[in-house]
């Protein structure tokens, strides 16, 4: 039976000692999913030090592993999202919401739509983002999955090299202002991009 909840998979996390403020930046981003009136199924993956009681409570599941898995890092995390969309699809969810665990957005006018990716998305360049992205579940988790994913680079191309055959004709690209998503990594509140200054492609070729 198909549940009629989204499923929310939050990762791209990592929490080394001393870092025990991403776990307010978490908080932040769950209280603000929370104020959406979306009836999410949500998934926290990450590792190193474990969420504190707070976290765990605000959340449906948890994945997570108290050593780094440093060859996650830069890599686009496969292994947290893989099983965060392996936990969606047991629960039922049809679709499913990718962002980073202390990421939010605040439109849910994609919710409609098939499939959504953001940035840094540019077919142009042979990459397509890995930290926002819905669709089904079943598509999204054989998209990351079907494949050995390639360590020797980054998510962004890894998710170009294994693109499904209908990419490009079901896709729709939205930017984070679309989207209202925003992050609060190093306490910040703003779109995603502006906070680092990330180079922004606009989806060509979608």
């Amino acid at each position: 039976m198909i549940s009629k909840k989204v499923g929310l998979v939050l990762s791209h996390v990592f929490v080394r000692e001393g870092e025990d403020h991403k776990f307010d930046w978490i908080e932040s981003a769950l209280i603000k999913y929370n104020l959406l009136d979306i009836n999410f199924f949500i998934v926290l993956c990450g590792h190193g030090i474990s969420p504190p009681q707070k976290i765990l409570d605000m959340v449906d599941k948890v994945f997570w592993r108290e050593t780094i898995m440093e060859n996650q890092l830069g890599r686009g995390h496969p292994y947290f999202s893989i099983e965060g969309f392996k936990i969606c699809k047991e629960a039922s969810c049809e679709m499913t919401i990718k962002n980073r665990a202390y990421d939010y957005f605040i439109s849910k006018d994609f919710l409609n739509k098939n499939l959504i990716v953001s940035e840094q998305t540019s077919l142009k360049e042979k990459i397509i983002g890995d930290l926002f992205l819905y669709g089904q579940t079943d598509y999204l988790l054989n998209w990351w999955s079907n494949n050995p994913w390639d360590y020797s680079t980054n998510g962004l191309a890894n998710l170009y090299r294994n693109m499904p055959e209908d990419f490009v004709d079901s896709a729709c690209f939205l930017t984070p202002k679309e989207l209202g998503w925003k992050t609060f990594e190093d306490d910040c509140n703003l779109y995603w991009g502006e906070h680092k200054g990330y180079q922004l492609y606009g989806g060509i070729g979608l």
